[in-house]
């Protein structure tokens, strides 16, 4: 009987630790069977697109073929995927700031490597995709954090191929930003590390900007196209000023991504891409209040802000780099100096603005502007 149990104990460990280095990212099986076709044919380093997997989700999760329409889909499976990891993982992060003084937010600051390590479990995803009809694409994807906190990470119908053309694709609902290396495909289960920090970062120290970042998932209208072979690419997104979050947003602006690329194969290396891509929008700089508090998606004195970036995946047969710069600029009225100031008070415009940002002291240069390679 102990013998049984040792085995017993040493099938969990090894079923735990498969689950472990399972590794969290967007896709379906039943796309491989309803196509007759191998993983492989669309992943190159799994969870990775290779450029016949980029062209298929360019299509809209078609081949463009006679067995697009959801009536080839083998009705014994739905096309759905479940994810839950249970996990034991140990992390460390370096150069972590910290408050010199435990406790005491006016002590210097100072660096320090934190390691924490146990069992854990991963958020739970049920994502299904496909066709609705044949040009007619979709994605729903319900999503549990670990905490049990629900939300949609993305749901989106997608009109493809309009007027026969792969450069007229249509798609409204929350979706990903057509970005250089998706943040849902990741490579590791890390909380700190897992998502690309750079899509994320804030030029402004106590930025009160609503923005979280081009690798957060938006609300908003897409208009996409490629060709025949996706190498070349285009994509401009209108979105809610709301970092995709459900309900009108704080103010009644708009923001604009764009993004375009080409590739091309170079020699026997592989396939090699460079990209550009932009994000302008706007952000409140105060909020009206009642009995001095704020009052919710009521955001006032908008203020322009930018993510501008260039980027390119190189190939070295098997091997994949990726460079990107990102350059960002946020407006000084939503950093933690002016957090709060209306940097568009009504009643004061132009000139007589400009006198009263004198008269109190405050910064007369307009934006905070940072950037650099990663």
């Amino acid at each position: 009987m102990l013998e049984d149990l040792k085995r017993t104990c040493l099938g969990l460990l090894i079923f735990a630790f498969i689950l472990t280095i399972d590794q969290p990212a967007y896709g379906i099986p039943a796309f491989a069977p309803k196509y007759g076709l191998r993983c492989s044919a669309c992943h190159e380093a799994w969870p990775k697109l290779n450029n016949f997997g980029q062209v298929f989700k360019d299509n809209g999760y078609q081949l463009m073929n006679d067995r697009d329409a959801p009536i080839w889909q083998n009705l014994s499976y739905f096309p759905v995927s479940v994810r839950v990891t249970p996990q034991w993982h140990r992390e460390n992060t370096n150069r972590m700031a910290l408050d010199q003084t435990p406790g005491v937010v006016s002590s210097h600051l100072t660096e320090a490597n934190i390691t924490t390590s146990g069992f854990d479990l991963s958020g739970l995803d049920l994502w299904t995709a496909g066709t609705l009809y044949k040009n007619i694409s979709f994605s729903v994807l319900p999503s549990f954090d670990a905490d049990g906190t629900f939300h949609f990470e993305n749901t989106w119908v997608r009109f493809d191929n309009l007027l026969r053309s792969p450069w007229l694709n249509f798609k409204l609902g929350k979706f990903e930003l057509d970005i250089p290396d998706s943040e849902k495909r990741i490579l590791t289960l890390s909380q700190n590390g897992g998502y690309f920090q750079v899509y994320h970062y804030r030029p402004l120290t106590g930025d009160i900007n609503t923005f979280g970042g081009i690798g957060d998932n938006q609300l908003g209208i897409e208009l996409m196209g490629h060709s025949r072979n996706s190498y070349t690419r285009y994509a401009v997104s209108l979105t809610s000023s709301n970092d995709g979050q459900p309900g009108l947003p704080t103010n009644s602006g708009y923001d604009l991504y764009g993004d375009v690329s080409q590739a091309w194969e170079w020699s026997s290396l592989g396939l090699q891409r460079v990209g550009t891509l932009a994000y302008y929008g706007h952000s409140p700089t105060y909020y009206l209040t009642l009995d001095g508090v704020p009052i919710p998606g009521t955001g006032r004195g908008n203020r322009p802000f930018y993510r501008f970036g260039a980027y390119g995946d190189w190939h070295v047969h098997k091997w994949l780099f990726n460079t990107t710069y990102l350059r960002g600029k946020d407006n000084a009225f939503s950093g933690h100096r002016h957090a709060g100031q209306p940097g568009a008070a009504p009643g004061r415009t132009g000139p007589d603005l400009e006198r009263w940002f004198r008269r109190d002291g405050l910064l007369l240069e307009p934006a905070a502007r940072s950037g650099g390679p990663v």
